[in-house]
């Protein structure tokens, strides 16, 4: 063995022996989450208000990212250890460097939208025929470049060809749309929100209309879960254990989303709260556990709704090929809570 192999492991095992040492101290073990101002970041905002990292023993540094690329890209540089982003950036971080899928974040497909200005939408719901040959926005290579496209195939029956997409961002979509430029376009929340509070713009479709599987997911750094697997496990009953609570409280999170999305600088009037969270559900750790069921053979649910997200990234070009889901989606973790009593209750706990 080189001396240099050696060395790294060496390194691994010291590593492995602290981070040990340290829970059996009682000390807080530190790790590094990686979040986005989204619906799905509340819950470690709620954990912090309420003291929930301290008491299962993790001391959270959050790094925040405008989206899901730059988030990836400091994850294959070793930025940060867990986290969660939406399923296009989840499985090019699995393509690039076997970014560990260990749970549902949310559902996402009822806010991946096509919209109209309020004096088009029922002439396009009436007469689909009428967007032949239309410019639409949409940024493209995202879930909302997905849902559009189905949407425009399944819903209103249109063939590839009979539209053209013009990549811009969420903001010059805003802006676009909202001068008169454009009278149909792709959106998706909180951008659907602030169009219809502002210009009366309507969904004339979603993601979840036409049966797309769109989720945002948790995720761990391979090498950090392979030398901690205790500590991801603890992270993810955290999350749990946050989704347990807001079942039982749903008022109160609607308070907590509206002031995490002010600290992050999200406008989203209070209206929207609740449809918010109605929009992008959440899952139990039972309903994690049915999600993930056949994970590491290629069989669960959660396999088949990111394969469906890889080959539409091969269809357009993202990826050169699909990667093999039984390397990446895994329910090693949801298990570890199920089979530990003390995390279990931690994990389903409802109370304050």
């Amino acid at each position: 063995m080189s001396s240099k192999i050696s060395a790294a492991l060496a390194f691994v095992v010291a590593g492995t022996i602290a981070g040990s040492a340290m829970a059996q101290a009682g000390k807080p073990f530190p790790i590094r989450v990686a979040q986005q101002p989204q619906r799905w970041a509340v819950e470690w905002y709620i954990a912090t208000k309420k003291g929930w990292w301290e008491k299962i023993g993790l001391q959270p540094t959050m790094s925040t990212f405008a989206s899901g690329a730059p988030e990836v890209a400091a994850g294959a540089a070793g930025s940060w250890d867990v986290g969660a982003a939406g399923s296009i950036p989840s499985v090019l971080g699995a393509g690039r460097y076997k970014l560990q899928t260990i749970a549902i974040a949310d559902e996402e497909a009822a806010i991946n939208t096509i919209m109209a200005t309020k004096d088009k939408a029922d002439e396009y719901l009436k007469n689909p025929g009428l967007l032949k040959g239309k410019s639409i926005p949409v940024p493209l290579n995202s879930t909302g470049h997905w849902a559009a496209s189905v949407c425009l195939e399944k819903k209103f029956k249109l063939k590839p060809g009979e539209w053209t997409f013009v990549n811009l961002s969420p903001a010059e979509i805003n802006a676009a749309i909202s001068s008169g430029r454009y009278d149909v376009t792709e959106a998706w929340a909180p951008n659907t929100y602030q169009l219809e509070s502002t210009i009366d713009a309507r969904i004339i479709c979603s993601g979840r209309d036409v049966g797309l599987p769109i989720t945002s997911n948790l995720f761990a750094h391979p090498q950090f879960a392979k030398d901690h697997p205790d500590i991801v496990a603890k992270f993810l009953a955290l999350y749990l254990r946050v989704i347990a609570w807001e079942r039982a409280h749903p008022k109160e999170t609607e308070q907590y989303l509206g002031a995490f999305y002010t600290e992050q600088g999200v406008n989203i009037p209070p209206k929207y709260l609740a449809r918010e969270l109605k929009d992008r559900p959440a899952f139990t750790l039972k309903e994690q556990l049915d999600l993930f069921k056949g994970a590491g053979t290629g069989k669960s649910k959660a396999d088949d709704w990111l394969n469906q997200v890889a080959e539409f990234m091969k269809s357009v070009g993202t990826l050169s090929k699909v990667p093999d889901s039984k390397e990446y989606v895994t329910d090693k973790f949801l298990l570890m809570i199920e089979r530990d009593p003390a995390l279990k209750k931690f994990a389903e706990d409802s109370s304050d």
